[in-house]
């Protein structure tokens, strides 16, 4: 029967799906087996990944934080998860102590858990330092792997295109604190309307921001709003697409796996986009250090 890998992504958005690419290719690679996944259901991982075939098995969980009392049960939950895998590698990608203690308690022969020890209270800023997917780069290497593959483009049944005049614009991101101010995407819009480009106009639907778009952009014959359509859908519309703007986001990483042209708008929380080491090619901006004005009209240099 050979090896039997469970791979352990707690991770909360689609991005972070992206970033382990290389860890589940690479392991798929090197033992010539499919892989069974365990993955926050909040990432929705039988969506991003419906298109790739290095895994056997999805299984969704859920990774909410809870009190203490219940936590105790909820660890002994997700031992029993763990052991009806059955497997006999076990790699959790996040140094989670809530999840890491039931690995270590888990009847697998290999355990493995990403990060730092779990249990230091020491901390490697070097790792730290890191973006996801650097770290999942760097915890993969060191798996000392027969087969290393650092590909971070998303398989899709989709077809790929890149319609000059269809552009797909995500104007918020999981934190808030990430985001660009929504006066800034409205005066890039209204200029990309007149240019007769055909926006895809994306937000989380539990956000009120429809409401705080001039009232012309939703009667625009040029925007069609996705917040309402899921994760299989948007990687179907953003294969369409030849740009994405955004901030850093699921759905601007995904356009960067899906090799298109991104423009990647962070703030100075981050230490560089996730989407630059996904593709190289992406443009970002680092909101603070450049005029809000400059980065629209560097957006619009760009586009045809």
């Amino acid at each position: 029967m050979g090896k039997k890998i469970l791979v352990i992504i707690a991770h909360r958005g689609i991005g972070d799906l992206i970033y382990h690419l290389p860890l589940l290719r690479s392991l798929y690679k090197s033992f010539d087996k499919k892989i069974t996944i365990l993955s926050n259901k909040t990432n929705r991982a039988t969506q991003v990944y419906k298109g790739e075939n290095f895994y056997e098995q999805i299984i969704e969980f859920d990774n909410s934080r809870i009190p203490f009392p219940m936590n105790i049960r909820s660890i002994l939950n997700f031992k029993n998860l763990i052991n009806e895998i059955n497997a006999n590698q076990i790699i959790l990608t996040s140094n989670s102590r809530r999840l890491a203690i039931p690995v270590f308690l888990s009847k697998a022969k290999e355990k493995i858990i990403f990060g730092s020890s779990f249990l230091s209270i020491f901390k490697n800023r070097k790792i730290q330092n890191m973006t996801s997917s650097e770290k999942i780069v760097h915890f993969t290497k060191n798996l000392t792997l027969p087969k290393f593959d650092q590909n971070f483009n998303l398989k899709t049944h989709y077809s790929i295109e890149n319609n000059s005049k269809k552009i797909f614009i995500s104007v918020d991101s999981h934190h808030n604190q990430n985001d660009w101010n929504l006066d800034n995407y409205i005066k890039l819009i209204e200029i990309l309307i007149k240019k007769k480009f055909n926006i895809y106009l994306n937000f989380r639907d539990d956000k009120n921001i429809i409401n705080l778009f001039p009232s012309f952009f939703l009667k625009s014959e040029n925007i069609q709003f996705t917040n309402k359509k899921n994760i299989d859908e948007l990687i179907k519309i953003i294969s369409q697409c030849k740009y994405v703007v955004g901030n850093e986001s699921g759905p601007v990483c995904i356009g960067a796996s899906l090799q298109k042209k991104v423009f990647a708008i962070y703030l100075p929380i981050h230490t560089k986009p996730e989407s630059k080491i996904i593709n190289n090619n992406t443009k970002y901006f680092k909101v603070g250090k450049i005029e809000d004005n400059f980065i629209i009209e560097k957006i619009l240099e760009d586009i045809e």
